[in-house]
């Protein structure tokens, strides 16, 4: 698993991105925000199609060599999972960065909010390469904001962002996951103390995971993403969630 880990990463640090002299400030926004702050993750096992549960989720994240310099955030959430499928939660968190001049990276808190939603179902597909029919494989479309106080240049950042995850999990008893995420993100004018939007940028996070983990309700995920522009560097980090199943 730490060798598929590794080679996720390297994949991600080796895809080109597009050289843009312009859009410094856009890019700092999408950075500032949970969707740039906080490591991607897979869909939720779907559960009882009779019920609705509630997940508790706590992240941390990371980023390095971007036009900042290194950035690390922290945070937590809950969301509902609505007849076991698909899911709205809300976000909060903190970042910090390292950077030569302090006015650029201050510390910050951060709010998101995020709708997944399970387009497709379905049984092992890929996964039956390796002979698991018990494979699960989902594909999703979200929807996310994202809101930061006094995070670039003494203005709040926002930003929006739809991506199309797709998970596929394996084995029965503790589940392995492996997920990937292709998206877009855009800066967009906060209702107070923002600076109008500039641009969008393309995204694509990916990770591995274990789900039922200890318990049928504990997941544990290592995310990466890249952002393509200029400067954004690599994020990763680690998620957990817990569902609080009935």
């Amino acid at each position: 698993m730490k060798r598929t880990f590794v080679a996720i990463v390297a994949l991600l640090v080796s895809l080109p991105v597009q050289a843009q002299g312009v859009g410094e400030t856009h890019l700092r926004r999408l950075l500032a925000v949970p969707i740039g702050a906080l490591p991607p993750m897979g869909m939720l096992m779907p559960a009882s199609r009779n019920h609705n549960y509630w997940v508790a989720r706590a992240q941390a994240g990371m980023q390095q060599n971007n036009v900042l310099g290194n950035l690390t955030a922290v945070g937590g959430g809950i969301d509902l999972q609505w007849l076991g499928g698909s899911t709205v939660g809300l976000t909060s968190g903190y970042q910090t960065g390292d950077c030569d001049a302090a006015e650029l990276c201050p510390s910050h808190v951060m709010f998101g909010a995020r709708a997944r939603f399970n387009v497709v179902t379905g049984g092992p597909t890929v996964a039956a390469l390796v002979g698991d029919n018990s494979a699960t494989t989902t594909l999703g479309a979200e929807f996310g904001y994202g809101y930061a106080t006094n995070a670039v240049d003494g203005h709040n950042a926002c930003a929006v962002d739809v991506g199309m995850p797709v998970s596929v999990s394996l084995f029965q008893r503790i589940r392995l996951l492996s997920f990937f995420t292709p998206g877009v993100a855009w800066d967009v004018r906060c209702p107070t103390g923002g600076t109008s939007g500039v641009a969008a940028s393309a995204f694509l996070g990916a990770g591995i995971g274990i789900q039922q983990l200890f318990h049928h309700s504990f997941d544990l995920s290592f995310g990466a993403q890249r952002i393509f522009r200029r400067g954004s560097g690599m994020q990763m980090g680690i998620s957990a969630t817990y569902v609080f199943l009935k």
